[in-house]
């Protein structure tokens, strides 16, 4: 036993729950403070940068207009020109392409056009750039040109194959003869620079702004050594990120911010990767005067939570030490506390225990005693002297008349009847065994009547290994015999035992056609008054009904009603209560 002086004092441990708590509580708050904060400013910011990236599209569009109608332009100039003699298109086509060159360079834009013939006849406003022919016509836009498979087309190409930084991003448009045939392409180029142009203002250290095309290729990126590259699968990347949105991905180590633009007019995705920590710490000074207020403000609960324990501590102290007077085995109240409401509620709950667990306890004695009556009621009703009496003389009458065969038949069937013991730790077995033993007990009273019972048995399959108490439907079975077909002739008599489901509940039904019972009698059977039910021999009816709803449940009942024709019906129905019991 532990000593006084060693034992927890009731303030202290209260103290450093309510510390605890208030430490658990504010670590919540805190967090969940942080986290509607992040969430807010990375809604603002997520929202901001996808804004700015739709910006950034618009510009690019400006610019992918120019290209457009600089094609246009070029497309009227040399179509008509296809009709000239070969000796003079050429040079008409060179002709043309050097004033547009010249009035784009005029305004100051980066494009060239080149016209390609898939007779391998080329021109180009600029001749200095010294276009591949065979690096164009081996290309998979120039082939869907080529084939008819596109009109237009946007593509990043390189001048030359064997130069990964001569690339240029290319709007592309197939020529047709006047029967419908493509003959070339005329491609506009400008550098993929032309673009970044447009947000390089908006590139700080650590972000990184870059566009793709409608394959996922990089055609413009604030690092120059990843244009060209393919960098996502356009479904892969739509299945991460979805379209027009933002979200935090960890990339090199690191918990990135991307948000991207999807421009429907091009196909193309305007993306930002911008690192999480570095907006994260233009809010820091919020942060930090957040938790300082959460500091002062937990300080002061501190302060507050002493006062608190050492208020409540004392009168739970004072009712702790009024309850020591309760000895293990002696179930006292104390008195009421009425100092505080607190208090007071213990008090009572307390005694309100007492008072249940005194009640439980009587209840116990209670369930024991009856337990105790069933198991007498249940012996007595099944298994008496007279009835061991009549069964042995019957046998040893045989034996007496020479009647061997049928002295060792009812032997035979008597002891088949007490294989099934009268009480075992196994409550319960199947209807099945129930029927069997049912059919060795017929048998036993046949001998002992000296005539025979006819008997009909219909127990669907389904409840043949339903479980059921032992001895059930002995005493049912007995009453058929005694009070009804032993009254009348032989061929006459009839036992039906059936089983089957009606809706959710399960009958089991023993009927005879033989004597009918009474109203009176069924009205004496469920009586209190013993004498009443012994003069009917209904012991053993109530036995079966109370062991029933001892496993089954107080929905469990048994129905005793006269036959149309003479006979009685005993149905016992089992309340399956929404359970499966089989």
């Amino acid at each position: 036993m532990l000593k006084k002086d060693k034992l927890p004092r009731i303030k202290d441990l209260i103290f450093q729950k309510i510390f605890l708590y208030n430490t658990i509580f504010f670590i919540i708050i805190l967090c969940f403070v942080a986290y509607i904060s992040f969430k807010y400013v990375l809604e603002e910011r997520g929202s901001a940068r996808v804004e700015l990236l739709q910006q950034i599209s618009e510009s690019v569009e400006d610019n992918r207009n120019i290209m457009v109608n600089v094609m246009n332009h070029t497309y009227d100039l040399i179509y008509p020109m296809l009709e000239l003699p070969m000796d003079k298109q050429g040079e008409s086509i060179q002709n043309a392409l050097f004033d547009i060159q010249s009035k784009i360079d005029t305004f100051q834009f980066d494009y060239s056009v080149d016209v390609v013939f898939n007779n391998k006849e080329q021109y180009s406003s600029r001749p200095s750039d010294n276009i591949k022919l065979k690096t164009i016509m081996q290309s998979y836009w120039y082939i869907k040109h080529f084939s008819g498979e596109s009109d237009v087309s946007w593509s990043l190409r390189f001048k030359d194959i064997k130069n990964l930084d001569s690339y240029q991003l290319s709007y592309a448009r197939t020529l047709y003869d006047e029967n419908n045939k493509t003959i070339g392409v005329i491609i506009v180029n400008t550098a993929p620079t032309t673009f970044f142009h447009i947000y390089q203002n908006l590139v700080k250290e650590n972000n990184t702004i870059y566009i793709l095309d409608q394959n996922g290729v990089v055609i413009s990126h604030s690092n120059v050594n990843m244009i060209g590259v393919w960098l996502y699968h356009i479904e892969n990347f739509r299945s991460q990120y979805d379209y027009n949105s933002y979200t935090i991905k960890k990339k090199l180590d690191q918990n990135t911010l991307i948000s991207n633009y999807y421009d429907q007019s091009s196909g193309w995705i305007f993306v930002e990767e911008y690192p999480l920590e570095d907006f994260i710490l233009s809010y820091g000074r919020i942060v930090l005067v957040m938790l300082a207020a959460i500091i002062i403000m937990f300080l002061l609960i501190i302060i507050r939570s002493y006062k608190t324990t050492k208020y409540i501590s004392e009168p739970l102290i004072d009712s702790s030490q009024k309850m020591l007077l309760v000895q293990d085995d002696r179930l006292t109240h104390i008195p009421l506390q009425n100092q505080y409401y607190e208090i007071f509620v213990l008090s009572v709950r307390y005694n309100s225990m007492v008072n249940r667990i005194r009640n439980l306890i009587n209840t116990i004695k209670a369930k024991e005693r009856e337990k105790s009556k069933l198991e007498f009621d249940f012996l007595q009703a099944q298994i008496n002297p007279h009835f061991l009496r009549n069964t042995l003389v019957g046998i040893k009458s045989l034996i007496i008349t020479g009647s061997k065969e049928q002295a060792v038949s009812m032997l035979s069937a008597f002891i088949k009847l007490l294989n099934t013991p009268l009480y075992t730790e196994q409550e319960l077995h199947t209807l099945k065994d129930e029927v069997e033993y049912i059919r060795n007990y017929i048998a036993l009273m046949q001998h002992r009547y000296g005539r025979d019972f006819h008997y009909l048995v219909n127990i669907g399959k389904d409840l043949e290994n339903f479980m059921i108490p032992r001895m059930i439907l002995q005493p049912l079975v007995e009453n058929a015999i005694f009070y009804g077909i032993s009254e009348i002739e032989e061929e006459e008599g009839l036992i039906k035992i059936l089983a089957y489901y009606s809706g959710t509940d399960i009958h089991i039904i023993v009927e005879n056609n033989g004597k009918s019972i009474t109203q009176e009698q069924i009205d004496k059977i469920w009586q209190p008054d013993e004498k009443n039910r012994r003069s009917i021999n209904s012991i053993g009816l109530n036995n079966v009904l109370r062991r029933l709803k001892h496993v089954f449940g107080e929905e469990t009942s048994i129905r005793i009603q006269q036959r149309e024709f003479g006979g009685t019906i005993v149905r016992i129905i089992i309340s399956q209560g929404g359970k499966d019991l089989c």
